[in-house]
């Protein structure tokens, strides 16, 4: 089924991987971003220009990917966090309500929302810093319009030219032969872009509402990923160095030690099994090698 999605921060991280992803499946997409390629440039934190941009548009579906992504940036100014993750989602759903109210929203949040031994269900959230506290701020907005929440992670090579992805950071110290530090102690559970994007896509056919895990059926921690995908790469791993969390003081921000997610509840609702990560990382090998 082809659908109008309206893709706010369409210029970013993920957004530059999932918009070619979803008109591959035949939607028409209106890009949203400061970036010149957007074709929409809404102050999604005024919500006249927000409502303005859904009047205009009249999207069937609006995937939110803006926000304020950098922890330790959201830790250090937490009202800065306030408005570009919640206000931002608060402005949407107004609009949703006054202009646009068939529209189904997708929030994109994050899987920084769990900590203690995982992996976690929906119901176990544990608070560690102002960007968490932000991102549970802006589903709760979210869920005041028909709304699909999707807790996630990701890696892949980037096509964003200002942003670099967790995986692009170790292939590119590898490849350089630059010491590396990889962490021992923090436990996630990604998925590669392309699965996440087909993932996204699910969600806009089927449209389920509330909050759902999405990732690797299983995880590692930053470490053995960070040798796996030097394995799987062919590159030397002889300059990186595994190290624990408090051996970082300069980090500002509380980081959550296992974020591994149990997405059992997503697999129910599609009828389909999410893969292992270590398949995840051989799916993005040809990324890095072509």
């Amino acid at each position: 089924m082809t659908t109008h999605i309206l893709v706010t921060g369409a210029t970013g991280l993920l957004g530059c991987a999932l918009v070619p992803a979803l008109e591959a499946c035949g939607h028409t997409v209106t890009r949203h971003g400061f970036h010149a390629t957007a074709q929409v440039q809404a102050d999604l934190c005024n919500y006249a220009e927000t409502a303005a941009m859904l009047a205009q548009y009249q999207p069937d579906c609006i995937i939110n990917l803006a926000g304020l992504t950098n922890v330790d940036t959201c830790e250090l100014d937490p009202h800065s966090a306030y408005l570009l993750n919640v206000v931002t989602v608060q402005n949407l759903c107004g609009g949703i309500k006054q202009e646009s109210p068939g529209c189904h929203l997708i929030q994109i949040s994050t899987d920084q929302l769990y900590d203690e031994p995982g992996p976690h269900r929906e119901s176990e959230v544990m608070i560690r810093n102002s960007y968490a506290f932000s991102k549970v701020a802006a589903e709760i907005a979210a869920s005041s319009v028909p709304s699909t929440i999707l807790r996630t992670n990701f890696f892949g090579r980037s096509r964003c030219t200002k942003r670099v992805s967790f995986s692009d950071w170790i292939y590119q110290n590898l490849q350089q032969g630059l010491p590396l530090q990889v962490f021992e102690d923090v436990l996630f559970s990604p998925l590669s872009s392309p699965t996440l994007c087909d993932m996204i896509e699910l969600a806009v056919q089927q449209r389920p509402l509330g909050v759902f895990n999405l990732g690797a059926h299983d995880g590692l921690s930053k470490a053995d990923f960070a040798y796996a995908l030097a394995e799987e790469l062919g590159l030397p791993s002889q300059t990186m160095r595994r190290i624990h969390l408090n051996e970082m003081p300069s980090l500002k921000a509380h980081r959550p030690k296992d974020m591994r997610m149990d997405s059992t509840r997503f697999e129910q609702q599609f009828g389909l099994r999410l893969p292992k990560l270590i398949d995840e990382i051989i799916l993005i090998r040809s990324q890095y090698l072509e």
